[in-house]
């Protein structure tokens, strides 16, 4: 059930929007938090009416450091996510099958030294990165003085792979089922060791030859299993509404919102709660005999919802 006013008025939007022959690309992007990552929130993936197969590989790689305190909760996240997914769609006719084999690795990163002399080149303050030890893996939540999740070395594995089907005719809404098997570990922070459901709808238009719109929307049922176990809340919105522009015959740019609701139960961290992100993309088509390129990246528009910035390339094929 949709429980909220904003949730009401992106389905409506998502709704709204008028189909079209061709499927916009969109971005399959999501909240790179390393805590939910196990968390099944799907992205706009789908394929083309007039193909038949689409191959995506996708790298995003993020520097997180956040540090809160509060009465009743406390949460370090000091690590560098890096998160390689493959998606493979196939068409039949109207109906749409999709998989996505995710691996992750949390590290102490690479990226530290560099994001702390950008500040200091500008003078920009360093936020909390001056507060805990650099280079290190540290990820701790804590509840009423209870631990509730620590991650304190590095970790790499396969996370959990997630298997989709929908309905989608050319030009009309598509209707997806998609459920998350528990192929991750939680000892590699890489899964939840549980099934996970979701339902959404997607839909895209054009408005003129250079400019597409389209949208998701749906509701995932996480396991209560896991590192976080039975904190988490029983259903998540989530949606993504976005702008693709197509600046050439080759290269177009995409504009793309990210939102999902609240992750866990009784929390008041921003981390933990309704999500706002902005994806910026430039795609390049033919890069490579056939594939598209796009290179983007995240910014959390609602500061502290998300990590500060997510860049990401996806490489994608069709036929």
């Amino acid at each position: 059930m949709l429980r909220s006013k904003a949730e009401v008025r992106i389905a409506t939007l998502l709704l709204a929007v008028f189909g079209s022959e061709a499927a916009a690309f969109g971005l399959a992007t999501r909240d790179q938090n390393p805590m939910l990552q196990p968390v099944y929130l799907p992205g706009y993936f789908t394929v083309d009416p007039e193909q038949e197969w689409r191959f995506d590989t996708n790298l995003y790689i993020t520097n997180t450091h956040q540090l809160k305190e509060g009465n009743r909760e406390d949460l370090i996240i000091d690590v560098e996510n890096l998160r390689l997914q493959f998606d493979i769609g196939l068409r039949r006719g109207d109906w749409v099958y999709t998989a996505s084999v995710p691996f992750i690795d949390n590290s102490a990163g690479e990226f530290d030294r560099i994001i702390e002399d950008w500040h200091d080149f500008w003078g920009f303050p360093q936020g909390t990165r001056d507060k805990t030890p650099r280079f290190e893996v540290d990820i701790e939540y804590r509840r009423d003085g209870e631990l509730v999740y620590s991650q304190t070395s590095s970790s790499s594995g396969m996370a959990d792979i997630s298997l989709a089907a929908g309905y989608q005719p050319a030009g009309e809404i598509g209707y997806f089922l998609g459920i998350e098997l528990p192929s991750g570990d939680p000892d590699d922070f890489s899964g939840n060791d549980s099934i996970d459901v979701a339902l959404w709808l997607i839909s895209d238009g054009k408005i003129d030859d250079q400019t597409a719109i389209y949208g998701l929307f749906g509701l995932s049922f996480p396991g209560i299993d896991g590192n976080l176990g039975d904190l988490l809340v029983d259903e998540i919105w989530f949606a993504q509404v976005g702008v693709e522009y197509r600046f050439t015959d080759r290269i177009s740019g995409i504009a793309q919102l990210d939102m999902h609701g609240k992750t866990l139960s009784d929390s008041r961290l921003k981390a933990f709660n309704e999500s706002l992100q902005l994806q910026l993309s430039l795609g390049i088509d033919d890069v490579v005999a056939g594939h598209r390129l796009d290179l983007f990246f995240s910014e959390d528009i609602d500061v502290g919802t998300a990590p500060d910035i997510t860049a990401g390339a996806r490489l994608t094929r069709q036929f």
